[in-house]
């Protein structure tokens, strides 16, 4: 991570109030802090803030494949219906957007690149589960530099 964006990141994660910190993940333009952003994030702090990342127009596909994982996604991949019992509702709700607008391709592909976080058993497995149009979330993206 270059130093501007760290740097950017340190000082968007370090806004005592989430309301303020969504205001300005709105205002991000740079593609690459919203990457870093969402990686960074304190997952115990809740969803309104990654919804805020995916929901910003610069979220591009790797960021989003990236916050899905964050957020436990690879659950939803192994097992849809056991997911659609959970109690955690908002967890839920999160992961199903969010796999919803990956497979429908609301999401631009861009310079960021990204790697399935799994093992290679996983991702077979998951290869011969998943229809087609879900090997999105299995796929290597691969970074371009700019």
């Amino acid at each position: 991570m270059k130093p501007d964006i760290e740097r950017q990141v340190e000082e968007l994660l370090d806004i005592e109030g989430q309301e303020i910190l969504i205001n300005k993940v709105a205002e991000i333009t740079d593609e690459r802090v919203l990457y870093s952003l969402g990686y960074s994030y304190n997952w115990d702090d809740g969803f309104a803030v990654p919804e805020a990342i995916i929901n910003n127009p610069n979220c591009h596909l790797s960021t989003a494949l990236e916050i899905f994982y964050l957020a436990d996604g690879v659950s939803y991949l192994k097992d849809k219906q056991a997911v659609e019992k959970s109690s955690l509702e908002l967890w839920k709700k999160f992961i199903v957007n969010l796999y919803d607008r990956i497979v429908n391709g609301e999401f631009e592909r861009s310079s960021i690149g990204f790697t399935p976080p799994l093992c290679k058993v996983e991702l077979n497995k998951l290869k011969k589960k998943l229809g087609l149009s879900e090997h999105i979330f299995l796929q290597k993206i691969e970074e371009k530099n700019s």
